[in-house]
């Protein structure tokens, strides 16, 4: 059963805001949905998924006046530890229903049209947006990840969560095999990746386990490069043309408000 809470705020314009909650499960989300004065109806909304920082507040402050300016309504969802302490992951965690339980929402409140979004995360955030369109690629318009801190990998040769391959994981989830079963579409989306040209230190949070360091590169950048290399190879390999760019921001750390003010939301709100 999905229940719902909701709290309208007016705002000062350009944007308002809508506060939700929705229940998917027994682990609660919440979500705050921006809608410009002047408003694109046929335009997709972008979902702006936080990293493991959970700065869902500086996201939507970042991505603020770009959507406002291109007439977009913005939705930042909140993962919170207490209920959501890994949300960056879709397997025994499902935070992919919890964002369609949230979409279908926004719908229902005739906030925005929600069949189709933009989807942008940062670092966990990330994660999360590209597992989610390698399961409903046709729910998403364009995906635009940055700094994420590893990779699913569109390769069935590498086991289960690393790529879609068969591994120990795959007795408890049906996850890659749905993924694959959808691999054709993803790989035709609009793909944007996003990384610091600094981004190359092996920080606490980063993953550092030998099998994705060997696969995928010792640091996000590193890792970037590896899986745009990656997505262009699945998609040669199945005649699929991939719509896919990789930008390195010049001086960045890793860091979403250094990245922003280097003019990642506005690459993200003007591709």
């Amino acid at each position: 059963m999905l229940d719902t809470a909701m709290d309208v705020m007016p705002v000062s314009r350009p944007m308002s805001v809508t506060r939700v909650s929705v229940w998917s499960g027994r682990r609660q989300l919440h979500a705050e949905i921006r809608v410009p004065k002047t408003c694109s109806p046929d335009m997709p909304p972008l979902v702006a998924l936080h990293g493991i920082s959970r700065d869902a507040a500086g996201v939507a402050g970042a991505f603020s006046e770009p959507c406002a300016s291109k007439g977009q309504v913005l939705i930042t969802p909140l993962f919170t530890r207490e209920n959501w302490s890994h949300f960056q992951r879709i397997g025994g965690y499902r935070p992919d229903r919890a964002l369609l339980a949230l979409l279908a929402l926004v719908q229902q409140m005739g906030l925005a049209r929600t069949d189709k979004v933009e989807m942008f995360g940062y670092s966990g955030g990330a994660q999360l947006a590209h597992r989610f369109a390698m399961l409903y690629p046709q729910r998403v318009a364009a995906l635009h990840l940055a700094a994420a801190g590893w990779y699913c990998l569109p390769d069935l040769t590498q086991p289960f969560p690393m790529g879609l391959g068969p591994s120990e994981t795959n007795l408890k989830t049906n996850i890659p095999a749905l993924a694959h079963n959808q691999l054709r579409h993803f790989l035709a989306l609009k793909l944007r990746v996003y990384v610091g040209a600094e981004d190359h230190h092996r920080d606490e949070a980063l993953r550092k386990e030998p099998c994705i360091d060997d696969v995928q590169g010792r640091h996000r950048l590193a890792r970037a490069r590896y899986y745009c290399k990656a997505v262009r190879a699945a998609a040669d390999a199945r005649g699929v043309t991939a719509d896919l760019s990789l930008c390195e921001l010049p001086g960045c750390v890793h860091s979403f408000s250094d990245c922003a003010a280097a003019g990642l939301t506005g690459l993200v709100c003007s591709d």
